[in-house]
């Protein structure tokens, strides 16, 4: 897909996933969330001509493979060949459609490629898989958070705005976090855990101009929803706050979003980037009168499966 128009069906697209895998072995299920993803990527970088495509995603393909069981692939095999004849054949969908790359055939064709990727990959697998490498009989994927337990470390830089009694500001800052999850399914991730965040914001109605440093310590909660490559995260915190040269804190509550896209596994670490927004409401504490927040900037990630 060329856009992300509308982020309700990226979301419904997340969660029919793991309908379509019911019943599929475990290391099935895994390998084919790892095929999805690879071949996602590889499309989001220019996928022209089927061959090339195909050897370039082998790689990272063959990392998966050659750890799931033969019992596996075939499965994994099967349920693509199975999605494939329902969704129909792309070339007859677009031909239908009037020799557009509609909705349909844009989903017949992804899943063409990800049946020919790993069927690519399969055939190669008994002579390219290195000797030390065997099939794992716990195998679930590696491309995803599905079905275990990881540490994410994020970081960013970000712009805020604050409204205190009517009067308006801005600056800048910078956050980081670490955040234990569990990956549910390779549809929904639940992270919680610490952050420690700090900016400088001008002093309003001060001269000369003064900047006014400000820490920012908070507890997030992340609900995280995955559309193969892409993901969507919705978050609640409790936040406090405190001053270079006043140290009482005054409380608030924060809700954000954020929309990310990950890259492949490298050397044990799944990177992503992508962009956050939150709004943070501070009560009247602390000594200081209440406020609101708001934020918005670069976020990047690392998700360790420990």
């Amino acid at each position: 897909m060329h856009t992300r128009a509308v982020v309700v069906i990226a979301l419904l697209v997340a969660w029919a996933a793991p309908a379509r895998a019911q019943g599929l072995r475990e290391d099935a299920a895994g390998l084919l969330a790892d095929v999805e993803r690879i071949v996602s990527v590889e499309q989001s970088l220019g996928w022209f001509v089927d061959r090339l495509a195909y050897e370039e995603a082998l790689p990272a393909i063959l990392q998966s493979v050659c750890r799931a069981p033969p019992a596996a692939r075939v499965e994994a095999r099967v349920e693509l060949a199975r999605r494939s004849r329902e969704l129909g054949g792309s070339r007859e969908l677009f031909l239908r459609a009037g020799r557009e790359l509609d909705g349909k055939t844009k989903a017949a064709l992804f899943v063409e490629r990800q049946l020919g990727a790993l069927d690519y990959a399969v055939a190669r697998a008994d002579a390219d898989c290195p000797f030390f490498v065997e099939p794992e009989a716990d195998f679930i994927g590696r491309q995803t958070d599905r079905n275990r337990f990881t540490l994410s470390l994020e970081t960013g830089g970000m712009i805020q705005i604050r409204r205190t009694e009517g009067d308006w500001t801005f600056g800048g800052g910078g956050t980081a976090r670490i955040l234990p999850g569990y990956g549910f399914g390779g549809s929904i991730t639940v992270l919680a855990g610490v952050e420690f965040g700090g900016g400088a914001m001008i002093r309003p109605g001060v001269q000369p101009t003064q900047l006014a440093i400000n820490y920012f310590p908070a507890l997030p909660l992340v609900l995280r929803l995955h559309d193969v490559s892409w993901h969507y995260d919705l978050e609640l915190a409790p936040v406090a706050l405190f001053q270079a040269d006043d140290q009482d804190f005054s409380h608030g509550v924060r809700i954000g979003g954020a929309i990310g896209v990950a890259a492949l596994r490298t050397r044990g670490f799944l990177p992503w980037a992508g962009l956050a927004v939150a709004c943070e409401r501070y009560f009247e504490s602390g000594g200081r009168a209440s406020a609101t927040f708001l934020r918005g900037g670069l976020r990047v990630g690392l998700m360790w499966d420990p």
